[in-house]
């Protein structure tokens, strides 16, 4: 237990008490009058104590004698309990020993997550892996809302999204997410703290789906991956995206491809970039926006593929500079800081030095994907004469 820092000890005509102020006060908490204990007892919450530890201190500070000690304790522990309660004392996040564990592994990365068995997405099921060894992080689903209300800089805001960074992490906010209170991660992606409100329904398996993405894609950053919003088939035992704006053609392009030559599509939307072994891959992940279409499997990584209406079809080549830099505008990889800014450049760099980027002006006809596969297939060629 310890203090909550949005209060502070004051005397108010020589009676102290503990009032609210900042945050607090905008959040229209009230401040409790203590006594002279009370006020020990604060001082002592400066640093993280357990009860136990009040016990002892404050019964030797007023020397209390034993036949009064159970008495003492009681109307201690009776004190902080209320402190706790209105959150002026902060205990820690969550107590619940009964949590359900479910572990998942998605390109590589364990992902433990604990709470109540319902709050589970579904979409998170062909991920689940008993057996995964490492777990890099762990997401906790605490109902309800926490006991103090935390601020910090404000890094991003927008319709759906806020992050705010303190000297704990960052703290998520999703506007439009009826379901979730305010997500907590930690500065190295290991620790997720999820404040949520049931019920366990269709509505909140949605809005927790579609934000741990968001702390998904954070960890998997710090580990060298970069998500590019896409949607890729499996073609010669690659894989190839196509990227573009929202309403660009990505999935009438793909779907060509499948009816004409009978390939298999990877994802409908978003598809997690990385390296293995020293060459470029594509990892399966569950996030795939509302095609539905996901794999769990690790492909290698043919080429990148931007897209681009236009009245024919035409292939742009790309000088280096803009590769990179078209590229890197399709990632939705967190970007709040110029570090995390920088982490996804050079992931792009070095992933697009090593595979095709082009620029593919098209039509919604077959005409399109016709042209696409002839270029890939020259550029495949061309890559076994060289020997790559």
């Amino acid at each position: 237990m310890r203090q909550n820092k949005s209060f502070i000890l004051r005397e108010i005509a020589n009676i102290p008490y503990l009032l609210p102020y900042g945050q607090m006060m905008a959040d229209r908490k009230h401040g409790v009058q203590v006594n002279a204990t009370g006020a020990y007892l604060w001082k002592l919450l400066e640093q993280e104590c357990t009860m136990e530890e009040l016990f002892r201190c404050s019964a030797e500070y007023y020397e209390i004698p034993s036949e009064d000690l159970t008495e003492f304790q009681n109307d201690i522990r009776q004190f902080v309990k209320q402190l706790i309660s209105y959150g002026i004392v902060i205990d820690e996040p969550y107590v619940n020993t009964n949590l359900h564990s479910v572990t998942l592994s998605i390109a590589g990365l364990g992902v433990k997550l604990l709470g109540p068995a319902q709050a589970f997405p579904q979409e998170f099921c062909p991920f689940e892996a008993a057996g995964c060894e490492a777990i890099h992080q762990e997401v906790l689903f605490q109902p309800g809302f926490p006991p103090a209300r935390q601020n910090g800089s404000l890094l991003i805001r927008n319709d759906e999204l806020m992050v705010l960074e303190n000297s704990e992490g960052y703290i998520l906010l999703f506007p439009q997410a009826k379901h979730i209170v305010e997500i907590h991660l930690s500065f190295d992606g290991s620790k997720v703290l999820c404040y949520c409100l049931p019920p366990y329904d269709e509505d909140f398996h949605y809005d927790i789906f579609h934000a741990l993405r968001l702390t998904y894609l954070y960890l998997s950053q710090k580990k060298g991956m970069v998500a590019l919003h896409s949607a890729s088939l499996l073609y010669k035992e690659k894989a190839w995206l196509f990227s573009g704006h929202s309403g660009m053609g990505k999935s009438t392009h793909t779907n060509l491809w499948k009816k004409l030559y009978k390939i298999t599509l990877l994802n409908g939307d978003l598809n997690l970039l990385a390296f293995e072994n020293g060459q470029p891959v594509v990892h399966g992940i569950p996030w795939c926006g509302t095609s539905e279409i996901c794999t769990t499997v690790t492909v290698a990584l043919g080429g990148i593929i931007l897209l681009n209406q236009a009245s024919s079809d035409r292939i742009e080549k790309l000088p280096e500079d803009k590769k990179q830099l078209l590229v890197s505008q399709r990632l939705i990889s967190p970007a709040w800081t110029t570090d995390l800014f920088d982490r996804n450049m050079k992931i792009v760099k070095d992933i697009v030095s090593k595979i095709m980027v082009c620029k593919l002006h098209c039509t919604k006809e077959p005409t399109a994907s016709e042209v696409m596969k002839k270029y890939i297939d020259c550029y495949l060629d061309k890559l076994k004469k060289s020997g790559d």
